[in-house]
């Protein structure tokens, strides 16, 4: 069945951009099928409590590379909302776009692609399969996001996710790296690590993880991505994309119980980033930037609870990632129905919407209650249970993480009252006309009417919603199994703290919303930009300055590097089995080999040097029919054929003669290919000592014919065997002589003006 899935959400990748071709509604339509299709399957599983669905594809089987997903507890609540709330904002965004929208074949194509990209992601049973869904997370959102890749402002912030995430990509694949030599590639079996190469493991994937889930200081690319289109903001930026950092945290956080990098980075990552991306929340007036700091402080707080470790953070952590992908998208969604149907999402030019937008503005007050942790809301009940958590925590980590989580708590009521009432408010005094508000569009409000219903349905049917996430926290840790959401706590301690958060976020976010001072410089993007631009600017000049064109540097570049590699072999070298020739006939083409070869340096003709080259070539054919290889000593002399007609060819232009060089430049390129051949000598005498192992010429030879369809075992190994070798060496001699063809047309043009 997955197998299936991801098959028609690639189906639906190419019917989307030929729909789209008739207008983008048509193919955001068709876009929507797959991940309807798979919501409706991940129901279904959670309704009948089938088991784990798994898969498996062989990629590699040589490397023991192979592509593996299984859909756990956990991975079916993270399907419900990849897929349940990618359908509904695929539906939503065929409301915003007008229909005669630019690139309406490439958007739906991309977004549906990102979709099964982080299918793929929530799916992987293996480090390879997690990492490859990664990368392609980070390909499609750079595509998704530079969306209006004409306007310079939405071109650097594509430019800047994509370098930020795809390089915290590769510090992540160094860190799966590492770890894979302790426990394997299965995911599925983890076991707990210690050591050394442990915590430089968990220090590397923790950073990989810290730049998708936007934390501080990799957190600069998610408030730029918002130049993307709403629909891309509500769907990467705060349910999906976002959360591939937190699931990757949450997934490996038990191999790295015991590390205590793990745990001290993690809590250093998220204590500071829900902290600054609260404040920032505060600092902004465009409401989508206003969101999308919040959700920099929100996936800060998931990562503060995952690095505590304990069984009720898990479970509170797990409940806040499900209940902020509903609320947050859902006031994503509101945000791009205001910038529609008003022309602005700046609180200050937005007046009251509450009147004139009472849907939109109901959605927003419950997702935005549900975000301060507001009963009765979802947000309320993992509010609650992360305050329980981090107030139960022990020692030093407890405090830190107390402090942090009731002090972003705060600044997230404060932000959420300041953006009800700056977009819905009734704005300043001296404004006293409502702003204009265009025709309500079905399409845009049905989706984010039930995202915000979402809140309020999940307080109601706590117990349908612990059965979803209590599994999930299970595979995560079994000691969660004692915990549930619950709707009235009574009055304990964390409920008293969460009255007095609420109160206190409260009353300064009606303080600020009356703030009318000037909007602060952003922190961070500018230097972030500065780097990357510095970063752009310095590959071309050290690539002039490495690859100069010059053949002689280059090759005692590679002699040198050679000469290196080399002396491990030279020390342990062994000449006891080493032979001066089989049969006295190699001893004559050797020398007559290496006389070819010694003539070629000294002659002072062009074809002179032509001609000694093939005498090396058929000196070397010579050796092979020697060795009872016709077929080698065939493709030599077939080679050696081509190139001395080529070089015949091509010396016609120039002039017969070599042009005079001084003798140390001579004396210095032979000596730089008499160390050449010397490496090239040790390492195959290095090799000629090593065990030879067995043969695989009997199976082939049994294979050829039944599998390869030839009698000739050299043949089907060239065509068959290493096909793809072949085809790739094809292909560099074709884009080889694509380009000589190219050179050529251009002179010829020069010659002509």
């Amino acid at each position: 069945m997955l197998w299936l899935l991801l098959a028609a959400h690639i189906v639906g990748v190419a019917a989307a951009a030929i729909a789209g071709r008739r207008g983008m509604r048509t193919g955001l339509l068709v876009a929507a099928i797959a991940p309807a299709a798979t919501t409706l399957v991940a129901v279904s599983d959670l309704v009948s409590s089938r088991p784990d669905r798994r898969g498996e594809l062989e990629w590699v089987p040589g490397l023991d590379l192979n592509l593996n997903f299984r859909t756990d507890d956990l991975a079916l609540m993270m399907t419900l909302l990849v897929s349940g709330i990618g359908a509904l904002v695929f539906v939503y965004a065929a409301g915003y776009f007008s229909p005669d929208a630019s690139g309406s074949s490439r958007f739906p194509a991309s977004l549906l692609a990102f979709s099964t990209s982080m299918l793929g992601l929530v799916w992987a049973d293996s480090i390879w399969t997690l990492f490859i869904f990664w990368e392609l997370t980070s390909v499609t959102s750079f595509l998704l996001v530079g969306h209006k890749n004409t306007d310079l402002i939405v071109a650097t912030a594509a430019r800047r996710a994509l370098l930020i995430t795809g390089g915290g990509g590769l510090v992540l694949l160094a860190g799966l790296l590492v770890l894979s030599g302790d426990i394997g590639s299965t995911l599925s079996d983890l076991t707990p690590v210690t050591g050394t190469s442990a915590t430089v493991a968990a220090i590397l994937i923790l950073i990989g993880a810290a730049t998708k889930s936007a934390q501080v200081p990799f957190h600069v690319w998610l408030p730029g991505a918002m130049a993307a289109p709403t629909p891309v903001s509500a769907y990467l930026h705060s349910a999906t994309m976002v959360k591939a950092g937190v699931l990757i945290v949450a997934v490996l956080g038990p191999a790295f119980a015991g590390v205590a990098a793990w745990k001290w980075l993690g809590l250093g990552f998220g204590a500071l980033s829900m902290l600054w991306g609260a404040i920032g929340a505060l600092r902004h007036r465009d409401a989508k930037l206003i969101l999308a700091w919040g959700t920099v402080s929100q996936l800060g707080l998931l990562i503060t609870l995952l690095a505590l470790g304990s069984a009720k953070a898990v479970f509170a952590a797990v409940s806040l990632l499900f209940a902020h992908a509903l609320f947050k998208a859902a006031l994503f969604l509101v945000v791009g129905e205001v910038d529609v149907r008003t022309g602005t999402r700046n609180i200050d030019e937005l007046h009251g919407l509450a009147r004139s937008m009472p849907l939109a503005c109901a959605v927003a007050t419950a997702a935005g209650l549900s975000m301060a942790g507001v009963p009765p809301l979802l947000g309320f009940m993992a509010k609650e249970a992360a305050i329980e958590a981090v107030l139960d925590a022990p020692h030093l980590a407890g405090l830190i993480a107390t402090v942090a989580v009731i002090g972003g708590s705060v600044l997230t009521v404060a932000y959420t009252v300041r953006f009800l009432i700056g977009v819905f408010g009734p704005g300043p005094p001296t404004e006293t006309a409502p702003t204009k508000v265009a025709p309500l569009r079905p399409a845009m409000t049905v989706p984010a009417v039930v995202l915000g219903l979402a809140g309020f349905v999940g307080y109601v049917a706590a117990g349908t919603v612990t059965s979803l996430v209590g599994p999930a926290a299970i595979e995560l840790k079994s000691d969660a199994s004692t915990y549930s959401l619950i709707r009235w706590p009574g009055l304990k301690t964390a409920f008293v703290v969460s009255i007095a958060i609420v109160a206190s976020g409260t009353g300064l976010g009606l303080l600020l919303s009356r703030w009318t001072g000037s909007i602060p410089r952003p922190v961070g993007a500018d230097a972030a930009d500065a780097s990357i631009d510095g970063v752009l600017a310095f590959a071309p000049q050290f690539t002039g300055r490495v690859q100069h064109g010059s053949l002689p540097v280059y090759l005692a570049t590679m002699g040198t590097t050679a000469g290196l590699a080399a002396l491990p072999f030279v020390v342990d070298l062994s000449t006891d089995h080493l032979v001066l020739w089989d049969n006295p006939i190699q001893g004559v083409l050797a020398v007559a080999i290496v006389a070819s070869a010694a003539a070629g340096v000294v002659v002072r003709s062009r074809l002179g040097a032509a001609l000694t080259l093939g005498a090396v070539g058929i000196g070397v054919s010579a050796l092979f029919v020697n060795h009872g290889a016709p077929d080698l000593a065939l493709t030599q002399l077939l080679v050696e054929t081509i190139i001395v007609v080529g070089f015949v060819l091509g010396l016609g232009h120039l002039s017969r003669r070599f042009p005079k060089k001084s003798g140390s430049w001579r004396a210095a390129r032979m000596a730089m290919s008499l160390a050449g051949g010397l490496v090239v000598m040790a390492g195959l005498a290095a090799a000629s000592a090593a065990p030879a192992g067995t043969a695989p010429i009997s199976q082939l030879a049994e294979t050829a014919v039944s599998e390869g369809g030839g009698s000739n075992v050299v043949n089907v190994i060239l065509t068959d065997t290493r096909a793809l070798d072949t085809l790739g060496e094809v292909v560099v001699l074709a884009t080889v002589a694509i380009g000589i063809l190219a050179l050529a047309r251009i002179r010829q043009m020069e010659a002509a003006t």
